[in-house]
């Protein structure tokens, strides 16, 4: 968890690992988000995936759930993934 980013387990499916995450603006303006999360694993598994909220400012109060793919070709899926919030950057709505 990073600010307004909660970041789950990441599970395998079909040869690449689901992140899901959500995004929870807990402030008092509408506001968009830059994140980036990387996954990393015995064998050389490294990898940097992104959401942006940019189509939509989020209200406060309010979530952004989402699921994204990871991927690292050639490289084994880790059993146990380590998930670190490299990037998370929040822009509040300019009125």
């Amino acid at each position: 968890m990073s600010g307004d980013v909660t970041v789950f387990k990441p599970r395998p499916d079909r040869g690449s690992l689901t992140l899901p995450l959500s995004i929870t603006n807990s402030g008092k303006e509408r506001a968009f988000y830059h994140v980036e999360v990387r996954i990393t694993g015995p064998g050389g598994f490294d990898a940097t995936v992104r959401v942006d909220t940019d189509a939509v400012a989020l209200f406060p109060g309010t979530s952004w759930p989402t699921e994204l793919t990871v991927k690292d070709p050639g490289k084994p899926l880790p059993e146990t993934p380590v998930v670190s919030i490299v990037k998370n950057v929040k822009r509040e709505l300019q009125s």
